[in-house]
């Protein structure tokens, strides 16, 4: 950039501040007869603004703007007005996010002293129950020190006398005996309590035990009593010595200071009954005691602060796949608009294999997809991710229930009857979890409710139950054939017999069944039901099939059936996935 005006060979002197060019005097007159609408400046009134401009002016107040200036002494200097803004603008955003960044910091450590006060009622809790059996074990510990010390005098004793009846081969506790003769490193460790505990459970017998430590505890060169002085002071009566072997013993081991009898050993018994909790209920009571929202903002940089909840902008959908690649996504928010989706993958004998955890929807396992597993973006509606199906056997017709955290468990399949695999969504790896006794077959619907998975085997009268804590299965008979069923995620199933034309609903907690008013969805030729919460005050049954004839829609809190989507284009929905989003 030169400093001249090209055209006129004169000093740049003004700057027009919407075309952000330089001009000399000359250029000004033609400039404005040309943009008459926009506004310029002399460099001498610029530099003059420039040595008035006070930063301390420049508060945290409310925004001005180019076209409206608070100082009306401004309103004569284009440079000025524009640069206050720009500096009171930045000064505005450092203060606000400054601000914002400390109450994120405020609320990360309200968050971290609460699960605080939990871990430290959790470890009150477990000292609290763990201080009597830590008193005992330590009243324990003394005990078998004491008692040690009283045998190693004994077999110290018994030693003295074979000493000195020159008998060392006739004695049974003749150290000569000993089954170990390995020489042993003399390290503390060999003397602890833990040690010798170890040593007792693992030996038969006392002399086993002594001929264990016979290098250590009751090692042949101990002498307790200074024998040899002893000797050197009586060294004609062995009988006398002996005695007063035995009266020392007796003196330093006296029942008032010695407890031997376990049985008179004041300890408290215990009955310790663990039952695992509800893990799902346990995360519910967590829950409901810190809650935790994601808020969209609408704050501008230098005004006050306006939020909305984002639970307030979530949309409920049907996600209904078909046998031609492709889905039906329906917003049930917006007015049921329909929107159908194109996807390069086959979804034939996937009806049960289906889960959504927020936008995202797991499928696994198909007809033509064994396999193979996938991940579909609601929000994108696009496949995000397909894997392989390692670490346990694909299949198809697969029935899946998500536990809410960080699993998604497959029970069975077509082929395979006899399973229960689950698949971290975190780590993205299956893992083999339990095997089932043969004959529950195909499921037709699988949930996870207050620490259990419940699920309904095809064409048979029952509802199986098994613990996820100690893995153990009950039986719940029903008085129904099942060949579609849904679930609520909170204890309802919602089965339907097209045998028998029945559909009913069966609360897996009172094992209550009712009766439901759909006629024409249980009429229809071989429907698959879906469960949708539109609402926090209308839920509703889908039903679709083969073709659009079998499309229902029946309201749970009205206990009625209507037909639904009846001129949508008329996929062969058989079998394939289906699932209710809210995102």
């Amino acid at each position: 950039m030169t400093n001249k005006c090209l055209n006129h060979q004169k000093s740049h002197e003004f700057i027009c501040y919407q075309c952000n060019c330089l001009m000399c005097s000359k250029c000004v007159t033609s400039h404005y007869k040309d943009h008459p609408d926009h506004s310029w400046e002399h460099i001498d009134d610029i530099k003059e603004s420039l040595s008035t401009l006070n930063l301390d002016h420049i508060i945290d107040t409310e925004k001005t703007t180019n076209n409206h200036i608070n100082n009306d002494s401004d309103n004569n200097n284009n440079f000025i007005s524009q640069i206050k803004n720009k500096l009171k603008s930045i000064w505005e955003s450092l203060r606000s996010s400054t601000s914002r960044y400390q109450r994120l910091s405020t609320t990360e450590n309200d968050i971290k002293q609460h699960f605080e006060q939990l871990h430290q009622y959790l470890i009150r809790e477990e000292h609290k129950l763990q201080r009597d059996i830590i008193n005992d074990k330590h009243t324990i510990t003394n005990q078998i020190d004491n008692n040690i010390m009283n045998l190693k005098y004994l077999i110290n004793i018994i030693n003295i006398f074979n000493k000195l009846n020159n008998d060392n081969s006739s004695s049974s506790n003749n150290n000569s005996n000993n089954e170990d003769t390995s020489i042993i490193p003399d390290t503390t460790t060999l003397y602890s309590t833990t040690t010798i505990m170890e040593s007792i459970t693992t030996s038969s017998s006392l002399q086993s035990f002594i001929n264990h430590n016979n290098q250590t505890l009751f090692n042949e060169h101990l002498d307790l009593f200074n024998i040899d002085e002893l000797l050197k002071q009586d060294s004609s009566d062995s009988t006398s010595l002996l005695l007063d072997i035995i009266h020392k013993y007796n003196n330093q081991f006296n029942e008032s200071t010695t407890n031997t009898d376990n049985n008179n050993l004041r300890l408290s018994s215990y009955k310790l009954s663990i039952k695992q909790p509800d893990f799902n209920q346990l995360n519910s009571i967590i829950k409901q005691s810190i809650k935790f929202d994601n808020i969209e903002s609408a704050e501008s940089i230098n005004t006050t602060t306006t939020t909305t909840n984002n639970n307030d902008n979530k949309q409920s959908y049907i996600f209904i796949t078909h046998e031609s690649k492709g889905a039906t996504l329906i917003n049930t928010s917006n007015n049921n608009s329909i929107e159908e989706l194109q996807f390069d993958y086959q979804f034939s004998s996937t009806s049960n294999s289906i889960v959504s955890i927020g936008e995202y929807i797991y499928i696994f396992g198909g007809e033509y997809n064994e396999n193979k597993w996938i991940i579909i973006s609601a929000k994108s509606k696009s496949i995000e991710h397909i894997g392989d199906i390692e670490g346990i056997n694909g299949d198809y017709d697969i029935s899946v229930c998500y536990d809410g955290q960080d699993h998604i468990y497959l029970v069975n399949g077509l082929n395979i009857s006899n399973r229960i695999d689950r698949f971290n969504i975190k780590t993205m790896k299956f893992e083999s979890y339990h095997q089932l006794p043969v004959g529950y077959g195909m499921q037709v619907s699988s949930m996870i409710f207050k620490g259990s998975l419940y699920s309904i085997p095809w064409s048979l009268n029952l509802i199986f139950q098994f613990d996820l804590t100690n893995r153990t299965i009950t039986d719940h008979q029903i008085d129904i054939t099942p060949t579609s069923a849904c679930h609520d995620n909170n204890g309802n199933f919602f089965i339907l017999d097209v045998t028998n034309k029945r559909f009913i609903k069966y609360n897996v907690e009172t094992k209550q069944t009712i009766n439901l008013n759909a006629i024409p969805l249980a009429n229809a030729q071989y429907p698959f039901v879906k469960y949708h919460r539109e609402s926090p005050t209308s839920s509703y049954i889908y039903s679709y099939g083969s073709s659009n004839d079998d499309n229902f829609k029946y309201s749970i809190e009205s206990n009625q059936c209507e037909l639904f989507f009846r001129n949508i284009i008329s996929h062969n929905r058989n079998w394939c996935a289906s699932t209710s989003i809210a995102y």
